[in-house]
C-alpha cells in the first residue's frame, strides 16, 4: 500500500510536467497515466493537478450578529453603582427607572437606540458585561450573641412571616465591628428591617447596652415612614431584657424572638446584613467613637436614601419541594419607596413627602458623597490600627 507522503510527492512532480505540457494530447496521456497509478476518479485527479485539492478550506464559523455594542458598558456601569452594585436579577426591573432619574440630572447620556437596548438586556448579559468589575472574594465575620436566659418564658417564638401583609412588622439584629476577635470594645450596628416593604435601618454605638440599642430602636421608628406594629429578633441579651420589655409594652408594640440557633427564623435581616452592613462599613474592627460618628453619618445620610429609594430587593413568592428540591420563586425586584407607594396601608400624605423627597433625589450624586466617605472611614480605621500597634508596642 503505497503511503500518502509517497503520494504526495509523486503528485508533486506530475503536476510540474502537467502545468508544462503544451497540447491538449499530453496532458490527457499524464492524466491517464495517473488515473491508472492512484485508481481515482479522473474529475478528482484533474482536481489535483490543477491545485486544488491541497489547498484547505478555512471553516467558516457561524457567529451570531452582535446585538449589545461593547459601548452599552460605560453606562450600564453608572447604572450599576447608581442602582447599589446588586445582582443582575434585582438590577434588571430598575433599569428604566434608574435611566430617567440620571437623565434628570444629566449624570447620563445614552441615545434612544441605547436605552432600548439597556432596557431589554437579560439577566446573562447583563452579568456578562459586569462580570470584570464585580469583586470576587468577600470575607466573612463572626457572631458574637450572648444567650440571655430572662423573660425568654414570656416572649412567644416566631418562625415565618408568610401572614405579613402588611407594613410595620419588622426584623432586628446588631452586627458587630470587632475584626478577628470579640474581645475588648468595640462597635456594634443595630439593623432594622420591615418585611413587607423591605424599608431599611441602621444605627451604630460603642460599647452595646440595651439602653443603647432601645434608643436606636426609638429612632428607627422615627425615621420608618409608618408605625411600627410588631418586632423580632434573635436570643441575646442586648433584646430579651425588662428594659426592651417595658418599652414594647408602653409603645404598644409586639414583641416576638426566634428559635435558638436557627438563623433562618431571621432570614430576612440576617440577609440583609451583609447587603447593608458589611459591603457598606466592611469586616475592620472600631473602637473610636469618631469613627462610629461617621459611619452614623453615612447610614442616616447618602446609604439611608440610596438604599431605600433605589437599591431594589426580591421577595420571595412561593416554595415548594418538589421531588426531595425547595423550587423557591421570587416576585419582580423593587424598591422599598416603590412597595410603600404601592401599599394601601400607607395614608397619601406619608406617599406625597416620599414622592417629593424622591424627585430631588440625585443617585449618581448620593453614589458619589458616599464613596467619599467610604474611603475617609478606610483610611480613619488604617490611622487607628496604627495607633494601636504603636501603642501595644511602647507597653513593657
Amino acid at each position: 500500500m503505497v503511503k500518502m507522503a509517497t503520494k504526495k510527492e509523486y503528485i508533486t512532480t506530475v503536476r510540474k510536467r502537467y502545468k508544462e505540457a503544451e497540447s491538449r494530447r499530453e496532458k490527457t496521456l499524464i492524466i491517464n497515466e495517473v488515473v491508472a497509478n492512484l485508481n481515482k476518479d479522473r474529475k478528482h485527479i484533474i482536481k489535483i493537478l490543477n491545485g486544488k485539492y491541497y489547498r484547505k478550506k478555512k471553516r467558516r464559523h457561524k457567529t451570531r450578529p452582535e446585538i449589545y455594542p461593547y459601548k452599552l458598558n460605560v453606562p450600564l456601569k453608572i447604572i450599576w453603582e447608581a442602582g447599589g452594585k446588586k445582582c443582575s436579577k434585582n438590577l434588571k426591573p430598575q433599569i428604566p427607572e434608574l435611566i430617567k432619574k440620571l437623565e434628570q440630572f444629566d449624570e447620563i447620556i445614552v441615545s434612544e437606540g441605547d436605552k432600548k437596548l439597556l432596557c431589554k438586556m437579560s439577566t446573562f448579559t447583563i452579568d456578562r458585561f459586569l462580570n470584570y468589575i464585580r469583586p470576587k472574594n468577600n470575607p466573612k465575620g463572626i457572631s458574637g450573641t450572648k444567650k440571655s436566659p430572662l423573660l425568654k418564658t414570656l416572649i412567644p417564638i416566631r418562625t415565618s412571616f408568610y401572614d405579613i401583609k402588611e407594613p410595620g412588622h419588622v426584623e432586628q439584629d446588631c452586627v458587630l465591628h470587632c475584626g478577628s476577635s470579640v474581645a475588648g470594645t468595640y462597635a456594634e450596628t443595630l439593623n432594622t428591617l420591615d418585611i413587607d416593604t423591605h424599608w431599611n435601618e441602621q444605627t451604630a454605638f460603642l460599647k452595646k447596652t440595651h439602653r443603647k440599642v432601645i434608643g436606636a430602636f426609638d429612632g428607627h421608628r422615627k425615621r420608618f415612614p409608618f408605625n411600627i406594629k410588631s418586632t423580632d429578633f434573635d436570643n441575646g441579651f442586648e433584646f430579651i431584657n425588662w428594659g426592651m420589655f417595658g418599652y414594647c409594652e408602653r409603645e404598644k408594640i409586639d414583641f416576638t424572638r426566634s428559635r435558638s440557633y436557627r438563623k433562618n427564623d431571621q432570614a430576612h435581616i440576617e440577609g440583609k446584613n451583609n447587603e447593608s452592613i458589611r459591603k457598606v462599613i466592611g469586616y475592620d474592627r472600631i473602637e473610636s467613637q469618631e469613627i462610629v460618628t461617621l459611619v452614623n453619618s453615612i447610614y442616616h445620610g447618602e446609604y439611608r436614601l440610596l438604599n431605600n429609594f433605589f437599591y431594589a430587593t426580591q421577595k420571595l413568592k412561593t416554595k415548594k419541594r418538589i421531588e426531595g428540591k425547595i423550587r423557591k420563586k421570587y416576585e419582580e425586584a423593587k424598591t422599598p419607596y416603590k412597595r410603600v407607594m404601592e401599599s394601601k396601608k400607607v395614608n397619601k400624605r406619608t406617599k406625597l413627602m416620599l414622592a417629593q423627597q424622591y424627585y430631588k433625589l440625585n443617585p449618581a450624586e448620593l453614589q458619589r458623597n458616599l464613596f467619599i466617605k467610604n474611603r475617609k472611614l478606610k483610611e480613619m480605621i488604617r490611622v487607628s490600627k496604627i495607633d494601636l500597634a504603636t501603642t501595644s508596642k511602647k507597653k513593657p
